[in-house]
């Protein structure tokens, strides 16, 4: 009985130490270069929107020009510092100016409700849900 509890509690340690140990980073999404982020978001639009092909080209170069601004604006406010939200947010506002005025009402209407799901799924800081 004694070598059991010892061998769990050797096993819980283990685990324990192995969860602790993870490298930095890790838990955190990976978001990948601009041109796949883009890519990503113009599939999403095509597999749930059904766009066309003139749709796909225009979306995809906002959000590409999106993607790499802001990964500007990142690299500009350096490592662990925020980038400046007023410009993040004018940015966002251009993109979604871009994809609104691309879009048909029908499928404007498609967007808008993903929007408010992907913003009800999206995890919240410090881990809270």
């Amino acid at each position: 009985m004694k070598k059991y509890f010892l061998t769990f509690i050797l096993f819980v340690s283990m685990v324990t130490i192995g969860l602790a140990q993870q490298a930095p980073g890790q838990g955190q999404r990976q978001q990948g270069t601009p041109e796949e982020r883009a890519k990503r978001s113009v599939e999403m639009m095509e597999k749930n929107l059904s766009i066309n092909a003139d749709q796909k080209t225009k979306i995809y170069a906002a959000s590409l020009e999106r993607g790499k601004s802001m990964e500007a604006l990142r690299k500009a406010a350096g490592e662990g510092n925020r980038p400046d939200a007023a410009q993040m947010k004018a940015l966002n506002d251009k993109f979604e100016k871009v994809v609104a005025e691309t879009l048909t009402a029908e499928q404007k209407t498609k967007y808008e409700e993903m929007r408010s799901q992907r913003g009800n799924n999206a995890p919240r800081p410090g881990g809270a849900q």
